[in-house]
């Protein structure tokens, strides 16, 4: 699959037009056992005329829109947390609904000026929303995070959040500070939370992630004293695993699992 970003479609709307429809966080997909963003025309009902314009995948209009959450769903459709659909999506489908969930919630939260109040409306030429009055322009909000691979030796460092799936573990990860670069977040993250100093992150990628609107920036690096202590604020546990003893790892489709299949 292709998809392509866009702020504005060209032509009006259509049957076929692709639609991530969310309730809460929750995306709506059939019922059935295929797992699939659905068309304007399966949910004429419930889909508006006042969609957020994704982009095109395959070269179909993506448009992304929210409804309330007690509003009843035609029969053959369910809502599924978009988290749980990590890793059961395809990897291009579940990219894209994420990114339309993030611009459907800061559409929906930047309904008014947070200057003055007024009411806002969509620019034509970027991706904002532009108060009438003061003329303040608000943008889709994107928070970094960082998230690190950390070795030693032919061992792996891990940590295991209470909201975790049973048994699973997991990079460690946190936001970056304001003022704070994102190496210097790194290696305070693993201060916080594991308790051990690391040598000089090195990049290694970055991913989207809609959870709430992250922005993950990947690293790794080596170990370079300490021993790893969890703090219970943040985790439930942090240990070292070799490649003989690795727990439940992430979905394939995180750039965590992306961190460590590269360890692999």
């Amino acid at each position: 699959m292709t998809f392509v970003p866009a702020i504005s479609r060209f032509g009006e709307s259509g049957d076929d037009d692709r639609v991530a429809l969310f309730t809460g966080t929750a995306l709506i997909i059939a019922a059935a056992d295929e797992l699939r963003l659905p068309t304007r025309g399966e949910l004429a009902g419930l889909v508006s005329a006042d969609t957020v314009h994704v982009g095109s995948l395959d070269g179909r209009p993506v448009e992304a829109l929210r409804i309330a959450s007690d509003e009843p769903l035609p029969d053959g459709w369910r809502a599924e947390p978009l988290r749980q659909l990590h890793g059961r999506l395809s990897d291009e489908e579940w990219a894209v609904a994420g990114r339309a969930f993030q611009l459907a919630e800061w559409d929906r939260t930047h309904r008014y000026c947070g200057v003055c109040g007024i009411a806002t409306t969509r620019a034509d030429e970027d991706r904002a929303r532009v108060c009438p009055s003061c003329t303040h322009r608000s943008y889709p909000r994107h928070s970094p995070a960082v998230i690190v691979r950390i070795t030693r030796g032919d061992q792996v460092l891990l940590g295991r959040s209470p909201h975790f799936p049973p048994g699973m573990y997991s990079t460690l990860a946190g936001f970056v500070d304001p003022g704070e670069s994102a190496e210097d977040a790194v290696r305070r993250e693993v201060r916080e939370e594991a308790g051990i100093e690391i040598e000089a992150p090195r990049w290694f990628g970055s991913q989207s992630w809609a959870f709430p609107h992250s922005l993950m920036l990947g690293f790794t690096a080596e170990w370079a004293s300490g021993e790893a202590v969890a703090d219970p604020a943040e985790l439930e546990d942090v240990r070292w695993f070799t490649r003989d003893d690795l727990p439940r790892l992430p979905p394939p489709a995180s750039i965590a699992r992306r961190l460590l299949d590269d360890w692999l």
